[in-house]
């Protein structure tokens, strides 16, 4: 796959490829049936599968607040991959792009610069100042360029249509169950592994403390996970939240921690990018008044925790 950033001219010196266009946060389920059809018509017109994602969120050069971000651009890149596209074009949503209406939009980036065979929208999506650019418009403003232009309905879970929106209020509300639905996949977090206070590592429980790339997390709680380093997937037990005890409190720990106990592993993850899959929700956060209270309740939590990643081993 073709990774591409700004370019003033177009990116591909082939025939015109089949173009999708759209943030694609989470690369969701709905935005993976976007990206099915766009293969398929890429395949069927010959021509390579072009998914224009932004590197900044719209709303921030419109002046206005981006929702949490589901996954780092890099994460998004690796995503849209991995649904078959052969090459993802990355722009900064600019000013000057935002002032063009819907029309100049397309025949600027699908017409001029892509010469595209084909443009494939969801069928909600709009685009262009006013927000007046959608499949409808598209297909009369395209026949002049010869353009095919697809829509492609939205996909529906547990009776709504799955969004990134929907999803950010899921996560947020601890429905961590729904989100994977909508996802396809349990919702993530990607991050740095950093040091911590090592105070956890000091009385028998060594944790990875997690620098996320991106904004959105679940509520606090613990949970169990499974952690990613280089493609390997660990079971593992993770706090979201507070630190636990008045001790690392007052010992300047910040407010909100992603630490994650890998189980059955000793290792140094150091500086390495983690991805933290959550895949239930175990109890809420408890404040402990020493040390000796949080080790038995972890105890209790890793056996918890080791009897089903053992159940699910069977099962699988």
């Amino acid at each position: 796959m073709r990774i591409y950033a700004v370019h003033d001219s177009a990116p591909l010196a082939e025939r015109g490829p089949a173009v999708a266009l759209g943030v694609f946060d989470g690369v969701h389920l709905g935005h993976q049936a976007i990206l099915h059809d766009l293969v398929a018509t890429a395949r069927g017109l010959a021509v390579p599968a072009m998914a224009i994602t932004f590197t900044n969120h719209p709303r921030t050069t419109l002046g206005r607040s981006a929702p949490p971000g589901i996954t780092d651009l890099e994460t998004r890149i690796k995503l849209l991959g991995g649904t078959g596209v052969d090459a993802v074009w990355a722009l900064p949503f600019t000013p000057e792009m935002a002032a063009l209406p819907g029309r100049e939009f397309a025949e600027e980036y699908f017409h001029r610069r892509l010469n595209a065979s084909a443009v494939v929208l969801g069928r909600t999506a709009h685009f262009g100042k006013g927000r007046d650019g959608d499949a409808e418009n598209l297909a009369e403003w395209a026949k002049p360029w010869n353009m095919r232009v697809l829509a492609t309905p939205p996909f529906v879970v547990d009776g709504a249509p799955t969004s990134s929106t929907s999803i950010r209020l899921a996560t947020q509300s601890g429905d961590i169950d729904l989100a994977a639905r909508m996802l396809g996949r349990p919702f993530s977090v990607v991050g740095t592994v950093v040091h911590g206070q090592g105070m956890a590592k000091g009385f028998g429980f060594p944790t990875l403390n997690l620098d996320p790339h991106h904004e959105l997390k679940p509520p606090a709680g613990v949970y169990l996970t499974t952690v990613a380093v280089d493609g390997v997937g660990r079971p593992s037990i993770t706090n979201v939240g507070r630190p636990p005890t008045e001790a690392e409190i007052e010992a300047g720990v910040k407010d909100f921690l992603i630490e994650t106990h890998l189980l059955d592993f000793d290792g140094d993850l150091y500086d390495r990018v983690a991805e933290v899959s959550f895949l239930k929700k175990t109890r809420d956060v408890m404040r402990f008044s020493d040390h000796e209270e949080l080790k038995k309740r972890v105890e209790k939590d890793m056996a918890e925790a080791k009897k089903f990643f053992e159940s699910a081993s069977r099962q699988s």
